[in-house]
């Protein structure tokens, strides 16, 4: 299968976006180095990588906004093949958590009904592909510390402050 991609320059740092025939497949912050995406993204399936800067203008334009402060709704089919139905159930509610609040993964694990989950909440929005378009920088610990991102606690405390107006990424 084909996999589209692109590396993009923001003040906050590169991100790396791919996406499949389906819709956006990854989105990983940070990551200087393509072919690390391309091992990560290649233990998922045997994809057929195709650079296509191009394919990404509207999300770009909506990262953009994102990023200036905006609140941003970001409406993209998802490719979202390999997740489990336990992970794509705290990822559709992680992307109902509204811009520039925070909810705590006991609180998650109580929408799920099983509020001894918050382990396994925590462990599923790990797994989350899709940093920003899937919101898991909002799920914090109980006691209001910031708990785990994938692309490190540096990314997620700017994202939030970014979120309360507390830093401009212009």
């Amino acid at each position: 299968m084909n996999i589209y991609y692109g590396q993009y320059e923001f003040p906050i740092g590169k991100i790396f976006i791919s996406a499949t025939p389906a819709g956006l497949f990854n989105l990983a912050l940070g990551r200087h180095d393509l072919a690390l995406n391309f091992a990560s993204l290649s233990r998922k399936s045997d994809f057929t990588f195709l650079h296509d800067q191009d394919r990404f203008e509207d999300l770009l334009v909506d990262l953009a906004g994102y990023f200036a402060g905006l609140p941003t709704e970001f409406n993209y089919p998802l490719d979202l093949r390999g997740a489990s139905p336990f992970e794509r159930s705290i990822w559709e509610k992680a992307r109902q958590i509204p811009y520039g609040q925070v909810r705590s993964y006991k609180w998650m694990a109580a929408q799920i009904h099983n509020p001894k989950a918050s382990k396994a909440v925590g462990r599923a929005l790990g797994m989350n592909p899709l940093p920003i378009i899937i919101p898991c920088h909002r799920v914090i610990m109980h006691d209001m510390s910031l708990g785990g991102f994938s692309a490190g606690a540096g990314w997620k405390e700017k994202l939030l402050m970014q979120e309360r107006g507390e830093l401009r990424i212009l």
